[in-house]
């Protein structure tokens, strides 16, 4: 298993906050070829059901190598076969039909994982990985969480398993043809449809999915699949609130179909163990109670996918948020822009790691060393600074010394 020259430094600093120099309780585990000293990481995961590998805002370049570095470990050594990504639930699940096609396996990446991953530099090597473990009968699974699409021509797959799961009776009415065209115009990712673009209201497109699920139940060569089918409609429902509206509650019903979707995993492979990759602001738990320095983020206080994952697996889960002091991450919705990380107060988390390398601390270990354990961060969101116990919100977090932005391959 290849490494890179990462060192993972477990460092507990019982002076940092009061600002004084005292004495330093250090663990240090080098990602080198023996693997040695992992005995930590091992302790830490080796019994968790659930990994939970965060990111800044889905432009950090550095996070991605990281963490494909993590997840070979994982995989390898610790027996983690699942890898949830923020992507389409719908749209990943049929992925995975291909793997065994290596051509159409990596254009159907490209296609069915939002871009913002599947078309960076940053993550081929965890892709190719995924094609090379499944040759090898060491498959690394590849699903998805999120409601949504994961673009528009990517729907036409799901419209044929649609059709031959419904009668002509449904599929030749008008008001199919409506629905059809609903989900084409809320398939893209992160582009919103205008009002005069439905021809569905939301009530209608709700009820109607309603109508699709009962219809489907009643074809009995779909039994055996209908838990699926259940879901499939589910999510649908969920993309036809949120692509009407932007707002707290839309945010709020994305993370609860999302936690639903990877329940649902769980269920479905009972005897596995999974890795969740997703954004800080979706793994974090009980953000609330953050302070922030400066105006409210407008996603604080909604109730996120961490919160329910850790309300009924907080025994079988660990989570892990990046953050760094320094550098910048992709401006992906206006690549190749990128937002620069402000410097970082000097008593704040990440001014106290500046002179460090790249660090995985635990949260609670971390704070029990400390005499304050109140400290400002940015583990939320990148530049959202915040005061807390942040052991209240995520297991551990990977310090990066100096974030570089991913680099986008659909730039020209």
């Amino acid at each position: 298993m290849n490494k890179t020259s990462l060192f993972v430094i477990i460092l507990f600093y019982s002076a940092w906050l009061n600002g004084q120099s005292g004495g330093v309780e250090k663990i240090l585990v080098e990602l080198n070829e023996d693997q040695k000293d992992y005995s930590f990481i091992d302790t830490l995961l080796q019994d968790k059901k659930l990994v939970l590998l965060g990111e800044m805002d889905h432009g950090d370049g550095s996070s991605f190598k990281i963490k494909t570095d993590l997840i070979k470990y994982l995989h390898e050594e610790l027996g983690y076969n699942t890898l949830l990504f923020e992507s389409s639930f719908i749209n990943c699940n049929l992925l995975w039909n291909t793997i065994g096609d290596s051509t159409k396996f990596k254009d159907r990446i490209k296609n069915n994982i939002y871009y913002i991953w599947s078309e960076v530099e940053e993550t081929k090597v965890l892709f190719h990985y995924i094609e090379e473990q499944y040759r090898k009968g060491t498959p690394l699974r590849i699903l998805g969480i999120d409601p949504q699409f994961s673009g528009e021509e990517n729907t036409e797959e799901f419209f044929a398993l649609l059709n031959n799961a419904l009668p002509p009776t449904i599929t030749t009415s008008k008001i199919f043809s409506d629905f059809i065209h609903e989900l084409k115009i809320m398939s893209i990712w992160m582009q919103f449809p205008k009002k005069t673009d439905h021809r569905l209201t939301e009530k209608k497109f709700l009820s109607y999915c309603d109508t699709l699920l009962e219809s489907i139940r009643n074809n009995e060569e779909l039994s055996t699949d209908l838990p699926l089918w259940e879901m499939y409609i589910d999510n649908l429902k969920v993309l036809g609130i949120i692509k009407r509206k932007r707002d707290r509650s839309s945010f709020e019903s994305r993370d609860k179909q999302m936690y639903a979707n990877t329940t649902y995993w769980l269920n479905q492979y009972p005897h596995q163990k999974f890795i969740v990759w997703a954004a800080n602001a979706h793994i974090i738990r009980k953000d609330a109670i953050l302070k922030e320095q400066g105006n409210k983020h407008y996603l604080f206080g909604i109730k996120k996918m961490g919160d329910y994952l850790h309300e009924d697996y907080s025994n079988d889960m660990y989570s892990i948020s990046f953050t760094s002091g320094k550098g910048a991450t992709l401006d992906f919705l206006n690549s190749p822009k990128v937002n620069l990380i402000r410097n970082p107060p000097d008593n704040s988390l990440e001014g106290l790691m500046s002179g460090r390398k790249a660090c995985f601390v635990d949260l609670n270990l971390f704070e029990d060393s400390m005499a304050s354990d109140r400290y400002d961060a940015q583990l939320f969101y990148t530049n959202v600074r915040c005061t807390a116990k942040w052991s209240q919100h995520f297991d551990g977090f990977i310090y990066i010394p100096e974030m570089l932005p991913s680099t986008p391959l659909w730039v020209k």
